[in-house]
């Protein structure tokens, strides 16, 4: 089939906006990020048991401090390759206290008293912990637990909750020390459509973005590298999960699933399994 003067013209100009546009994405350009991906926990690990089914009442923490059942499963979670933690809490007689971290059909486990937010910090030194909360009355409480700076952006303390608590942690603090799923979300989605210019959603600047598995590719547009570059660039917090199911983050379950990431990645991922998961990715 031949082309008149006009069409190949035409043809020209289209291959070489394409070409443009492939180099203007190229994951090359960007150099290899510095660092490796840090694994969040999506929960404790569970705990050693008795023959009876029960846990002891008090284990050895970090520097032989003495903590209870749910503190030492979160640090065993910690030990096995964790460098974050999501804590989920409850209000408890008006009282914010970290949330049972474990099922047991003991009735000596399930009648002890819920461990204070106090008693997690002071037992949980190696990880960064991801406070799960809902409302701004649980936000405040959590902030007023924690020792100083408390939620803040150097990572240490990170609030995951609704717009209320989120909202709450914003009027006292950058964006960065706090985000909800939704929210993270957005980002991701609000990034798959000005990504293809370079640009970096304003719904994505100073916060988290999530990413689940199936987001990850030559739809994110620069990925690996050049993606990192940008969301470095706009101080954003990368976190992949395999999936987020009626608003909650599904982490990786499965060791085989770190193949679909790239090496170069390094910020967080989410892990379900962390016994399997922590140890397999530092091999």
């Amino acid at each position: 089939m031949r082309f008149n003067r006009q069409q190949s013209i035409i043809i020209l100009l289209i291959t070489a906006l394409l070409m443009v546009f492939t180099l203007f994405q190229a994951s090359w350009l960007a150099d290899k990020p510095i660092g490796k991906p840090k694994l969040i926990a999506d929960h404790a690990a569970d705990p050693v048991r008795d023959n009876s089914g029960c846990v002891a009442s008090a284990n050895s923490g970090y520097g032989g401090a003495v903590v209870g059942p749910d503190i030492a499963a979160l640090q065993v979670a910690a030990g096995i390759g964790a460098d974050a933690i999501r804590v989920t809490t409850q209000m408890t007689n008006s009282a914010l206290n970290v949330a049972p971290q474990f099922e047991s059909a003991c009735v000596a486990d399930n009648a002890r008293a819920p461990a204070s937010i106090k008693d997690a910090v002071a037992g949980l030194t190696k990880p960064e912990l991801f406070w799960q909360v809902q409302g701004a009355l649980a936000a405040k409480q959590l902030v007023a637990s924690l020792p100083p700076p408390s939620i803040d952006v150097t990572g240490q303390n990170i609030l995951i909750g609704d717009a209320a608590a989120v909202a709450f942690i914003e009027s006292l603090q950058p964006a960065h020390a706090a985000f909800s799923i939704a929210g993270a979300r957005k980002c991701a989605s609000d990034y798959h459509v000005s990504g293809m210019w370079g640009s970096v959603p304003e719904s994505c600047n100073n916060g988290t973005m999530l990413l689940t598995l199936d987001d990850i590719g030559y739809s994110l547009w620069g990925w690996p590298n050049r993606f990192l570059a940008r969301m470095k660039a706009a101080n954003v917090r990368l976190i992949i999960a395999e999936d987020v199911v009626d608003g909650q983050i599904k982490g990786l379950t499965d060791v085989t699933q770190y193949g679909d990431i790239a090496n170069s990645y390094n910020g967080y991922i989410w892990v379900d399994n962390i016994e399997e998961l922590g140890p397999a990715l530092r091999r």
